[in-house]
């Protein structure tokens, strides 16, 4: 019988080879997505599972109490494993010092490294692989490095790294004495590069890290795991670290065991587990998207389907007519739809490549191996069943005596209600999205336009990387190429900033911050509001004055003018306001304090003389490398660094494109169904006289109405995710404005009727005597 189901779906479907496309592109949009969700939970469920033993490698865990209030974090610190190695029933343990990101320098530039510090127990714990080198080499040699492939793929290309010396900024030299192989699985502890954890006790002495690995208050940068010798030694192991506590000045410290298979997924209660993954919610989230868009799929599949009910109906009445049951008709419905959905999966796959490329959000990794192919396929297989359910039990409800005399005569349904429901709510998603993505675009080009005339393309920024800045600058200011320069975190817009509390009259406020020359306001001509500038010759020693711009002085005081001469507290220290900022000049309206604090300066704003930028960026690289020959300039053009259009626009567009076409398949189907049952209707009409036209607008005005229908809900949401925006960014560029709503919701009706059309006017050309004769 299956054998049989499966011959009769593939001729049908061939023979049907329009409307065969037309679903499997609509079921293979909606699919896509959730392959990439159905993928990244099988990533998360697969987490870590490459360990050897994993059901015995615990992570210890530190609960830090302050006045009470109890706070878990998976960092510990790194003296806890001198007392973790004398518990009799832990096998092997393995500390991992956390260094985070550090600059490697090449010829090509600086490659920002994850580094890792760790000991020969780590490959015998976990179960990365080395595919060269020897893990004793850790204990041995301090000057030891270990990348892996990714890692040495992208320092050394396709060369041998093996044998190769490497400079860390601030770190010193390294030889590459091994290559880790890249793990199968993701992990919650992703390796870059590793270095032995003697040598960062050595760069602890040379200044370059914190004192770590000696004191117990520093438990933030520091990881230690254990493997039991059996996995029911674990509430044991937890019984015996609850009699382990360490009372520090401010906080007294107990410690945890967790399994390393706990660790995924993330437990929002844990702190500085940055690589644990989605939290359940999020999995809750993916789940919920994943049925939402097979509904969505099966729905397209069944308006198409049902819009050729009335030519599969003879069918169904000849088969029934010679023996055939009605369970037999739904096998052979069920085997067409899931033959349908397979066939959706094979162009899923290069979709899924399209979307994880074009949007940076579906960015998933990939790794066809059995368990995600047979995911897959059942993923498919559903989707096929739940979208020819219905179209299945209505089609083979239909009598033979009916479907042989008058087709024409029968309804699938008494209204059509549901389909109407369901062409709304997809409208309402797609005009929201894509009045979003209006006012995007059109923060984008106007932010574009007003940097464009504001910032001078003349104007070089160097990261200072910690430095001091005035030997440098005054040399910098010598050169000819040079206009002015400016040692500030703030150039028209904040590019590094700082937060504070600040405390005027018993109002308490978090505010963001820069740090500002004090010549930054002469040399560009800014006009304050109220107030006046720093004084020459500030004090460095200690803060005294702060300027604040108009959004943060409404914010503290009603009229801006009476808090000039105000002293507030700025964290701990008393600062007088003596000036009010206007808004930033490209339009940001975000509170922001400016103040000169020189040690926090980060940035050389440079200005140069037209024409002499690749002269000048020479002059500066010189006079950096005889400053600092240790570290590589960083210096760029601000105006290159801000013009970046269209970041937010991948996600919104991508997403909103996929919506509008599934939409506009599925708003095809229901209008292919309308035209279908009134054909009667419209050839009575055309006997009477009605032109194409009116026939046209006859059947298009009910979906211009749901359209509109669509548009009353769509656009106020549409309005509450740009209002989000403008929260976000803190920008009045953000434009709200009738023309963005109306250019969203015009675009989507637009294309929503032109699909309507399609139908609408193969209805208005139909011939009287072809669907009368019957009568």
């Amino acid at each position: 019988m299956i054998k049989n189901n499966l011959k009769i779906a593939i001729r049908i479907l061939w023979k049907n080879k329009l409307f065969s496309l037309v679903n499997i592109l609509s079921l293979s949009l909606s699919m896509a997505v959730g392959v990439i969700l159905f993928t990244g939970l099988k990533a998360t469920h697969d987490t870590d599972h490459f360990h050897p033993k994993l059901n015995q490698v615990v992570r210890i865990l530190t609960q830090e109490t302050i006045e009470g209030v109890q706070t878990k974090w998976a960092t510990v610190p790194l003296p806890l494993a001198t007392y973790m190695e004398s518990v009799s029933f832990v096998e092997e343990t393995v500390k991992v010092r956390l260094a985070g990101k550090h600059n490697l320098q090449t010829d090509g530039g600086n490659i920002p490294i994850d580094i890792k510090f760790s000991e020969p127990s780590f490959f015998d714990v976990f179960g990365f692989k080395l595919l060269s080198g020897n893990a004793q080499s850790l204990a041995n040699n301090p000057n030891t490095l270990f990348l892996t492939e990714k890692t040495a793929e992208k320092i050394f290309g396709n060369a041998n790294a093996l044998g190769h010396t490497v400079r860390f900024e601030n770190l010193g030299s390294y030889t590459v004495a091994g290559i880790i192989q890249d793990p199968p699985l993701e992990t919650h502890l992703p390796i870059e590069a590793m270095l032995s954890i003697h040598a960062g006790e050595m760069l602890e002495k040379k200044g370059a890290f914190s004192n770590s690995s000696q004191n117990w208050g520093d438990f933030k940068s520091a990881a230690i795991y254990a493997r039991l010798k059996s996995e029911d030694d674990l509430k044991q192991l937890n019984t015996t670290l609850q009699n382990y506590t360490r009372k520090l000045e401010k906080s007294n410290l107990q410690f945890l065991a967790q399994p390393i298979e706990a660790i995924t997924p993330r437990n929002d209660d844990i702190k500085n587990d940055h690589n644990a993954g989605t939290d359940w919610t999020g999995i809750k989230t993916q789940l919920f998207l994943i049925l939402a868009l097979t509904l969505l799929s099966a729905f397209n599949y069944i308006s198409l389907t049902l819009a050729r009910a009335f030519s599969r109906a003879r069918e169904v009445g000849i088969r029934k007519t010679i023996g055939a049951t009605r369970r037999q008709i739904i096998g052979q419905f069920l085997m067409e739809s899931t033959l349908i959905a397979l066939l959706a999966l094979l162009v899923t796959l290069p979709c899924v490549e399209i979307l994880t490329h074009y949007i940076p959000e579906m960015d998933t990794a990939f790794s066809y191996d059995t368990t995600l192919i047979l995911g897959l396929l059942t993923y498919a297989v559903i989707t096929g069943l739940v979208a020819g359910a219905l179209p299945s039990w209505l089609l083979s409800a239909f009598q033979p005596i009916q479907v042989l005399r008058k087709m024409k005569n029968i309804k699938l349904f008494r209204s059509i209600a549901v389909y109407k429901a369901l062409i709304v709510v997809q409208f309402s998603v797609t005009i929201m999205l894509m009045i979003v993505v209006v006012i995007v675009a059109d923060y984008e080009i106007k932010n574009y336009a007003i940097i464009n005339s504001t910032v001078s393309p003349n104007v070089l920024t160097l990261d200072l990387r910690g430095e001091k800045y005035e030997n440098l600058q005054n040399e910098i200011s010598q050169l000819s190429q040079v206009e002015t320069t400016l040692a500030t975190n703030w150039y028209f817009k904040p590019m590094k900033k700082g937060k504070s509390s600040v405390t005027l009259n018993d109002k308490i406020l978090e505010m963001y911050y820069v740090s500002i020359d004090p010549k930054t306001i002469e040399a560009e001509g800014i006009s304050l509001k109220s107030g006046h500038n720093f004084p020459e010759n500030m004090p460095q020693s200690a803060e005294q004055y702060v300027l604040v711009n108009e959004a943060a002085a409404k914010l503290l005081e009603s009229e801006s003018e009476t808090l000039v001469g105000q002293t507030l507290l700025l964290d701990s220290a008393y600062v007088q306001v003596i000036g009010i900022m206007p808004n930033e000049i490209i339009g940001e309206t975000a509170p922001l304090l400016y103040r000169y604090l020189p040690n926090e300066i980060a940035t050389l704003t440079i200005k140069i003389n037209p024409n002499t930028e690749l002269e000048a960026t020479k002059a500066i690289q010189s006079i950096w490398e005889n400053h600092f020959p240790e570290k590589t300039a960083n210096l760029q053009n601000l105006k290159d660094g801000y013009l970046r259009i269209g970041d937010r626009l991948g996600s919104f567009g991508g997403l909103a494109l996929i919506v509008m076409m599934i939409a506009g398949l599925g708003i095809l189907g229901i209008a292919s169904y309308s035209v279908e049952t009134r054909t009667k209707e419209l050839g009575i009409r055309k006997v009477m006289g009605a032109s194409n036209k009116e026939l046209v607008w006859i059947v298009t005005k009910n979906f211009g109405m749901l359209i509109l229908i669509a548009g009353l809900i769509g656009v106020p949401a549409g309005l509450f995710g740009g209002d989000l925006i403008r929260q976000d960014l803190g920008s009045r560029l953000v434009d709200l404005s009738f023309t963005n709503v109306s250019i969203g919701f015009g675009l989507v009706a637009i294309v929503g009727l032109l699909t309507v059309l399609s139908q609408t006017i193969r209805a208005a050309h139909i011939e009287p005597v072809k669907v009368l004769k019957a009568e």
